[in-house]
């Protein structure tokens, strides 16, 4: 499972599966891009980022 860290200026990404990696964004479709790559590549078996990101990626298009 990923979880995002927000702080006022950034992202932190953290893989809860691995536990060793870590990603860090400036925003929230940044940071959900980079946990979505990281789970194709890491963990295909998991869709909870790909799908996050999917989300956030319409909701910036204004698409619901």
């Amino acid at each position: 499972m990923i979880r995002l860290d927000f702080t006022q200026e950034s992202v932190v990404i953290v893989c809860e599966t691995c536990r060793v990696w870590h990603g860090f964004a400036f925003d929230k479709l940044e940071a959900w891009e980079r946990a979505a790559a990281h789970e194709a590549r890491t963990h295909p078996e998991s869709e909870q980022a790909r799908k996050a990101f999917a989300s956030a990626r319409a909701s910036a298009a204004g698409t619901p």
